[in-house]
């Protein structure tokens, strides 16, 4: 359905967008609780394991798996720890996306597992709420595949060509173009208002805008 917004949706791109993260720091914590010398090699082939974010392999899993063949200490709860230690919040940019969704629709598509979702949420709390959620272990499908973007589009109701898709990895952007989105690819904040701005997207200016 048409109306008089430039999208019918925005969607944004969780980690590099208002997740920051350090996926070295990731892995660096993890291989420093190993017994194994070579651990962090096979630690960053397990961290691009894309059955992680489809959920298919579960993180209770890969725990399994560190403390079996690569000699992890921790237990669970210390894993959970360990696995999210990267992640942080950008707070300036989720006041934008909750400041953006007064006046349109907002989503948020990310290849994310259960875990690391967890604490996402747990850092921004009901901020969220406002948003859309399409996370890859919830849909069984990881950007860049098309496949991914094509059951975003199925399950928001819309024509990809009416959405402005936003991720800070090119060969995302890329794919949300093949798949019929706009697409931009994310800089940072102020580069994103600019562009905004420039395709007519309104946005809340005052705090009573944003909770009304």
């Amino acid at each position: 359905m048409r109306t008089d917004r430039p999208f019918d949706v925005l969607i944004f791109d969780a980690g590099g967008v208002f997740v920051p993260h350090d996926n070295e720091r990731l892995m660096a914590r993890l291989a420093s609780r190993c017994a194994m010398p070579d651990a962090l090699a096979t630690i960053r082939a397990d961290h691009a394991d894309p059955t992680l974010g489809t959920g298919e392999t579960p993180v209770s899993e890969l725990h399994r798996r560190l403390a079996d063949e690569l000699g992890y200490e921790a237990d669970w709860e210390a894993f959970l720890q360990d696995w999210s230690c990267h992640l942080e919040l950008d707070q300036d940019m989720l006041d934008l996306m909750t400041a953006l969704s007064a006046h349109n629709r907002v989503a948020v598509f990310s290849n994310t597992n259960a875990a690391h979702w967890a604490r996402v949420a747990e850092m921004a709390g009901a901020a969220l709420d406002r948003f859309e959620l399409y996370l890859s272990h919830e849909i069984g499908a990881v950007k860049p595949d098309l496949a991914a973007f094509a059951l975003v589009a199925a399950r928001a109701g819309v024509d990809p060509a009416r959405c402005l898709f936003v991720d800070d990895m090119a060969e995302n952007v890329e794919a949300a173009r093949r798949a019929g989105f706009q697409a931009e690819q994310f800089t940072g904040q102020c580069a994103l208002e600019s562009l905004l701005e420039t395709r007519g997207v309104r946005w809340a200016r005052t705090t009573q805008e944003t909770t009304s």
